[in-house]
């Protein structure tokens, strides 16, 4: 696909311009917590914070993938490269499934395009989320509640915002009858208990990993409390670090434009789909990074934004031809001046 011969060609470049590795330059920020746990195991940390932040399964398969020899930053591209691909076809479609098959491809092309859309590539756990989000979703509409609830066990493992697609498959499950809950939630119920045996078999605190993300800045707290903070920054210390300020704003445009687009996509989506949605805001707004004052409350929303692909279906019916021509052209280069920013060392997302 275009976005993975842009991200190759560029990769190529950097290493060359800058005499390094490509391997090493994707091997940056929270890439280096999913090497580092794959590596050492969650007694590693970094800077002094929890490992535990950062959930099992994607360390757990970069683990997997080293055992045939290949380098932890390799196996993590690997594994990212091929969910993507299967995440997509799924996208395709889920898509199909509400828009029919030429929309389905269009906004397929929108999303794998997308600004922040180089997350998919990097060995980060945005590609296995989005596999497992994107198939949970799927098969919740096609009434498979067996194969919906093996990829809610991988969704759980992945990130704690699996826990948003509870709800929808929950739907799916009381629609066809209660007596199919455990087909439904018995794989990610499994999921969980063997997470938690892990932990305390190797002696790690299960508390840190409810409070691991206060070292990141994150708690619960309310739903207006990320913009209440990030305009008091702004209000207070815009002119004390201009990067700080630009990714406050960036950060609180993106998280505010969002917000518009799903409010006037909602009444066009199917109730599942309407409810993944809600939960993806309902986390959003009540874990902002708002402890000590951070400067960007929303830091890292553009990334992700990614988790409401749902949109990209609407937002093609949305679009007249040349005009997705020329987002699709906008698009690609702002995705590829993103990830030459990411790759140099800078801060996307």
């Amino acid at each position: 696909m275009l976005s993975r011969a842009l991200l190759i060609g560029l990769t190529v470049a950097l290493a060359l311009i800058r005499h390094r590795s490509p391997l090493a330059l994707w091997d940056v920020l929270d890439a280096q917590w999913y090497t580092g746990i794959a590596t050492h195991g969650y007694s590693w940390s970094l800077d002094g914070k929890p490992a535990l932040a950062f959930f099992p399964l994607y360390p757990a398969l970069i683990h997997l993938v080293m055992g045939t020899g290949m380098p932890a930053v390799a196996a993590g591209l690997v594994i990212a490269n091929l969910c993507i691909a299967a995440a997509l076809a799924y996208l395709r479609g889920l898509l199909s499934l509400q828009w029919g098959p030429a929309l389905a491809r269009r906004g397929v092309w929108l999303f794998a395009l997308f600004p922040t859309a180089f997350f998919t590539f990097a060995p980060y756990t945005e590609a296995l989320f989005l596999l497992a989000a994107i198939a949970v979703l799927y098969h919740c509409q096609r009434g498979q509640l067996a194969p919906a609830g093996l990829w809610l066990a991988v969704a759980v493992l992945t990130r704690s915002t699996g826990l948003i697609l509870v709800a929808p498959l929950l739907m799916s499950s009381l629609w066809r009858g209660p007596h199919r809950f455990a087909v439904a939630f018995g794989p990610a119920a499994c999921a969980v208990a063997g997470y938690v045996g892990y932990l305390l078999w190797q002696r790690l605190p299960l508390w840190q990993v409810i409070g691991s993300e206060e070292r990141w800045h994150r708690s619960l707290t309310y739903p207006w409390t990320g913009f209440s903070t990030s305009l008091q920054y702004l209000v207070h210390h815009a002119t004390f670090n201009a990067g700080w300020t630009a990714e406050n704003l960036v950060q609180l445009s993106t998280t505010l434009l969002f917000l518009g687009l799903t409010y006037g996509a909602w009444r066009y989506l199917a109730p599942s789909v309407v409810v993944y949605c809600v939960g993806f805001w309902i986390v959003v707004l009540s874990t902002p990074e708002w402890r000590d004052g951070y400067f960007a409350p929303f830091s890292s929303v553009d990334r992700f934004v990614l988790a409401l692909f749902p949109l990209a279906g609407w937002a093609a019916s949305r679009l007249a031809p040349r005009q997705f021509a020329g987002w699709i052209t906008v698009s690609s280069a702002l995705m590829t001046g993103a990830a030459a920013v990411h790759l140099s060392g800078g801060w996307v997302g």
